[in-house]
């Protein structure tokens, strides 16, 4: 269905909802005020007959008989008429008198108690009434006041006044559609324009234009639709280029896993294929628990440091001895057997970090400098408090080094110095880039020196 169509029909709709709402309330409102109206007038004519047969009662010898019935008799005769029906009943729910054909049940009767009157609007064959009760005394004994107001007019006017309505309406409805479906042709128009546009920069061709010559909002649209078309083909770039980084990061995200996966299973060999002290073996296990634990959260944190943007992570006071030596443990079953040396050495200190995260960069620093050293070579991991609020960590290898020209770009992500050998070793160029965003996180500093064929020395300036 097209727009036009749609702005027809839903126009003519909610046209006619609104004037038959309009109309149906206008209707009830005067209904109910009439009905309302109807019902005092009913209340206050058997408060006259309660008022005439309490009057008459006064004037009653006692224990007179057919006193009652005469009473009853003459207020019927008085006041019943063609509007008014009476019905008198007696404490033992017996009819005394009625004026005419008095179909109507007795079930009012039990609502009823001393000093009250109650009412409800009833209807028999057509015809609507006010039923209305209350109680009078009868020297000894006590009668029931039934008075049956006649309102079949208000419901007959209210069902004129809806019949008239409904054709007015119809009259309302058509001349309204001939006026919305002109406006709304003409309000599409320009919207078609659009959509032709729109189809051809669906199929590449970004350089077309739609010329739509308003003032209104329509205009307005087609101005910020021309100016979307002449971005549209450098966001087009853009978007392919982030999807590209995006695929290459979920592609390699793996990367900061390599890390604790490779010393769970390490410390897993160790613990299948030999035989090992029991001392031994519980630190064994407990670095593949620890490991496990914070590989667990650190799927995480990446997630949120990375992908989500958050900087909102609860920094604790650790040791520097303790985290140097926990990595230590990590990076054992790492080396093993590569040739390569690692020592560390803390001067100790408390500083404020998010643990995992900073165990995470100082891997990747240390994972960075395994990788540049080709056979036999040597990696210290060393932390110096400079200052009261200032502490140092370095990372230094005598490996391959990294070109003066490269080390400005080394934190990109997926940059890599060497592609060939990285991708070689399972590299995807992410490991400083994540490492910048753990430091910018702790409101520190990375920076880095290097000299070909004899190492690199990473330095990490932190808070704390």
């Amino acid at each position: 269905m097209s727009l036009s169509w749609k702005i027809f029909f839903s126009t003519l709709i909610i046209t006619i909802l609104t004037f038959s709402l309009g109309g149906y309330i206008l209707i009830s409102s005067s209904f109910q005020a009439a009905l309302d109206r109807e019902i005092i007038a009913a209340q206050e004519e058997n408060k006259m007959l309660r008022y005439s047969f309490q009057s008459a009662v006064t004037t009653m010898v006692t224990g007179s008989s057919g006193g009652l019935e005469a009473i009853a008799e003459s207020i019927i005769s008085y006041s019943a008429g063609d509007k008014l029906k009476i019905r008198i009943w007696d404490e033992n729910n017996r009819v005394i008198r009625q004026s005419g054909e008095v179909n109507f049940g007795a079930g009012l009767l039990g609502k009823i108690t001393d000093d009250t009157r109650v009412h409800t609007v009833v209807e028999q064959e057509g015809a609507y009434f006010v039923q209305t009760v209350s109680i009078a005394n009868a020297q000894r004994s006590r009668v029931y006041l039934e008075s049956f107001h006649d309102i079949t007019p208000i419901f007959t006017d209210r069902q004129n006044q809806f019949g008239i309505y409904r054709k007015l309406l119809l009259v309302l409805v058509a001349l309204n559609g001939i006026l919305i479906y002109a406006v709304s042709f003409w309000t599409a128009y320009p919207i078609r324009k659009l959509s032709r546009a729109t189809r051809k920069i669906a199929q590449g061709r970004y350089n077309n234009r739609v010329e739509v010559h308003t003032s209104d909002e329509l205009g307005m649209l087609a101005d910020d639709f021309n100016n979307m078309a002449e971005s549209l083909e450098i966001k087009i770039g853009d978007l392919e280029a982030a999807a590209t980084r995006q695929r290459d990061f979920v592609g390699s995200f793996a990367h900061e896993a390599k890390t604790p996966l490779t010393s769970i299973i390490g410390y897993a060999d160790m613990l299948r294929s030999r035989q090992m002290e029991e001392e031994d073996r519980m630190l064994a296990a407990d670095y593949i628990f620890s490991e496990g634990k914070r590989l667990e959260a650190l799927s995480l944190k990446l997630l949120e440091l990375i992908v989500l943007q958050n900087r909102d992570f609860l920094m604790k006071k650790v040791s520097m001895e303790q985290l140097f030596a926990s990595i230590n443990g990590i990076i054992y079953p790492i080396l093993k057997n590569t040739g390569i040396s690692f020592t560390y050495k803390a001067q100790d200190t408390m500083i404020r970090i998010e643990t995992d995260l900073m165990k995470t960069l100082i891997l990747n620093l240390i994972d960075n400098a395994r990788k540049s050293i080709a056979a036999e070579g040597l990696i210290h991991l060393e932390g110096v408090r400079i200052s009261e609020d200032k502490y140092t960590i370095a990372v230094e290898d005598n490996g391959r080094g990294i070109p003066e020209s490269e080390i400005s770009r080394i934190t990109e992500a997926f940059y890599m110095v060497d592609k060939s050998r990285s991708r070689a070793k399972g590299g995807a160029g992410l490991g400083l880039a994540i490492c910048h965003e753990i430091v910018e996180l702790h409101g520190g500093t990375m920076s880095f020196a290097s000299v070909i064929d004899q190492g690199t020395k990473v330095i990490l300036e932190l808070k704390g």
